[in-house]
């Protein structure tokens, strides 16, 4: 009787999957994130976070150990054991963070960009990013102060949608607490982000009026949805 893999096979040859999981590793600690399919990415977050664990330690046998399985060692070792070990010092785990994202063109994978937290700077990750975009999108639908009305949302929702709502309210919690942030700070960043989103959706709609109305029926090449 067979048991449990301890690992995604991830429909390679043993020896293919290391080499992926090794190079998709080294570029993840080189660039701080980086977008693979959603399989892939939960197998590298446990690999990413083993070696950051490893810079932690410091000692020679650790370095022996990253050096051993990531390549370009002379550009990751350093960032493993000064950058990521400084900005991780107090914190046991989970320094890797997923991010779902619309799926692939063509086979229609599961895509998602994983990131390594920026704890010194959390507005400059892509969650945070993302979380700003929406919470500015939901501003301009309600036209009114998005962050404490989120904040108020009962966690505890009994519907679907309360439930949904609810979840939404625990990750804007959650984000606050990890950044350190105050929800004032938040809704700053909220009203700059729709101020600019309102700004661009006006200097793209006016039109010429001695061209008239723009034909956009002519126009060529594919055309793209905005989401």
């Amino acid at each position: 009787m067979h048991g449990a893999s301890s690992h995604r096979k991830l429909n390679m040859s043993s020896a293919l999957r290391r080499q992926v999981l090794r190079n998709l590793t080294t570029q993840l600690v080189k660039h701080g994130r980086l977008e693979t399919t959603l399989p892939r990415a939960k197998e590298l977050r446990r690999l990413a976070d083993k070696m950051i664990t490893l810079g932690k330690r410091g000692t020679m046998h650790a370095r022996h150990q990253i050096e051993a399985y990531l390549y370009e060692p002379k550009m990751v070792v350093p960032l493993l054991m000064e950058t990521y070990a400084k900005r991780f010092e107090s914190r046991p785990g989970g320094f890797t963070r997923i991010i779902p994202i619309a799926s692939r063109k063509g086979d229609n994978a599961p895509m998602a960009m994983i990131e390594i937290l920026n704890t010194d700077n959390p507005e400059a990750e892509v969650g945070f990013s993302y979380l700003v975009k929406s919470l500015a999108t939901m501003q301009l639908r309600e036209e009114t102060k998005i962050v404490d009305k989120t904040l108020e949302t009962p966690l505890d929702g009994g519907n679907a949608a309360a439930r949904k709502q609810a979840k939404f309210a625990r990750k804007v919690q959650k984000v606050l607490v990890n950044a350190s942030m105050s929800p004032e700070k938040l809704q700053e960043a909220v009203d700059a982000e729709a101020a600019a989103a309102k700004n661009h959706y006006r200097t793209t709609s006016i039109e010429d009026p001695a061209q008239g109305p723009t034909d956009y029926s002519s126009r060529s090449g594919p055309r793209t949805r905005m989401l």
